[in-house]
C-alpha cells in the first residue's frame, strides 16, 4: 500500500513542471484590433484579452477597477502607443506598475495630426509628410481630449497620430514587435509564435493587395475623404486618398463645432461636390448627418475605426474591418460619379 502511495506521489510531483509548462501568456492588450492581432500570434500559447470592448470610442474610455486587476494579473500589456492610450499612465499607476509594458507601434513611420488638406502632390515632390520613426528620435506624446467648443485647433500640426492600423502593412510591424515579445517572455514556444505570425504576416499582405485593386477602380480625382474625425490619415496615405476636412477637430469624437465652421464645411462639400461624409459605428453621428443634409452629400455612419465589431458583425476581425471599410467607401465614392 506505502509502495502504491509513493508511487502516486512521485507522478504527481513529476507532473507538476510539464503543467506548469502549459500555462499560456497571459495578455491583456488595450483594443479589441490589438489583441485580434495577438491573438494570431500566440494561438493557444497566449490567453489574450482586450481592455476596450468592441463596438467601443477608446477615445472615450477610463479604466474599470476589473480593468486594473486585470491589468495587475497579467504576464504583459500591449498597447498601440505613439500617444494613443491616454489613460496608459494612470492604468499603470493603479495596477502597481509591475507589469511589463509592449508599445507595439515602435519601429513605426508616423503622421502627424492635423495632415488634414495634405496634397498628394506633395509626396510626388519628395516631401515626405512623416514625422519620423517610432522610437529612433521620434516618440509622442498621450493626446488629451477636451470636448468643449474652443476657437483653437485642438491639435497642432505635428503631433502623432496613433492610428497606425489604418494601413495594413503597419499591422505587420505589430506583428513583428509582438512576436518578438512573446519569444522573449516565453523562449520555449517562439518557433510557435514565429510561425504564427508569419502566416498572419502573408494574410495581411494578401489584405493589402486586396485593398489596393479594389480602391484601384476609384479615379483619382474622386480619391478624396471627408470624414467625422482625423482617423484614415494612415489609409489615405497608403491607397492614395486625400482626407480634405474633417467634421470635428483632430482625435475629438465626442465634441461639437462653432456655427461659422459649420457653415464653410457646408459650402466646401457643396462647392466641391463631394459624394460621401464617413462616420463610424462608435462615434455620434449627429454634425456629419447635419453635413450631409445641408450640403446633399450621402452620409455613411457604418465604417469601424477604434475597435472591432460583435461577433455577428462585418468587423469582427481586423481583416474583415479593413475590407468592409474599403468596401464601404469604394461603393460610397463609385456611387457619386
Amino acid at each position: 500500500m506505502l509502495r502504491h502511495l509513493l508511487t502516486a506521489a512521485l507522478c504527481l510531483v513529476l507532473a507538476l513542471p510539464a503543467a506548469a509548462q502549459d500555462v499560456p501568456l497571459k495578455v491583456t492588450a488595450t483594443t479589441t484590433i490589438l489583441a485580434d492581432a495577438a491573438r494570431s500570434v500566440g494561438g493557444d500559447l497566449a490567453a489574450v484579452s482586450s481592455l476596450l470592448p468592441p463596438d467601443t470610442d477608446g477615445h472615450a474610455y477610463e479604466p474599470t477597477a476589473a480593468d486594473i486587476a486585470g491589468v495587475a494579473q497579467a504576464d504583459m500589456l500591449l498597447t498601440v502607443g505613439a500617444g494613443y492610450e491616454t489613460f496608459l499612465g494612470r492604468l499603470l499607476e493603479n495596477a502597481g506598475g509591475r507589469v511589463e509594458t509592449v508599445e507595439v507601434s515602435r519601429g513605426l513611420e508616423i503622421l502627424p495630426l492635423g495632415l488634414v488638406g495634405h496634397s498628394r502632390d506633395d509626396e510626388e515632390h519628395d516631401e515626405s509628410p512623416f514625422l519620423g520613426v517610432l522610437g529612433e528620435g521620434l516618440e509622442c506624446e498621450p493626446h488629451e481630449h477636451d470636448d468643449a467648443v474652443t476657437d483653437e485647433p485642438e491639435h497642432e500640426h505635428g503631433s502623432c497620430d496613433p492610428h497606425v492600423w489604418m494601413n495594413p502593412r503597419n499591422v505587420i510591424g505589430w506583428v513583428d514587435n509582438i512576436v518578438a515579445a512573446f519569444s522573449a517572455a516565453d523562449p520555449a514556444n517562439a518557433s510557435a509564435y514565429r510561425a504564427n505570425g508569419k502566416r498572419y504576416i502573408e494574410q495581411l499582405e494578401a489584405l493589402d493587395a486586396e485593398i489596393e485593386a479594389l480602391v484601384s477602380d476609384i479615379p483619382d480625382d474622386q480619391r478624396i475623404l471627408i470624414t467625422n474625425h482625423e482617423f484614415m490619415g494612415y489609409f489615405a496615405q497608403r491607397y492614395g486618398f486625400e482626407v480634405v476636412a474633417t467634421v470635428l477637430p483632430g482625435m475629438n469624437t465626442g465634441g461639437e463645432i462653432d456655427p461659422q465652421t459649420l457653415a464653410e464645411l457646408i459650402i466646401r462639400v457643396r462647392d466641391e461636390h463631394v459624394p460621401a461624409i464617413f462616420a463610424e459605428v462608435s462615434a455620434n453621428p449627429q454634425i456629419a448627418e447635419v453635413v450631409a443634409a445641408e450640403s446633399g452629400a450621402a452620409v455613411v455612419t457604418s465604417l469601424y475605426s477604434e475597435s472591432l465589431g460583435g461577433a455577428d458583425s462585418p468587423a469582427s476581425t481586423y481583416i474583415d474591418l479593413m475590407r468592409y471599410n474599403a468596401q464601404t467607401i469604394t461603393a460610397a465614392l463609385l456611387a457619386g460619379e
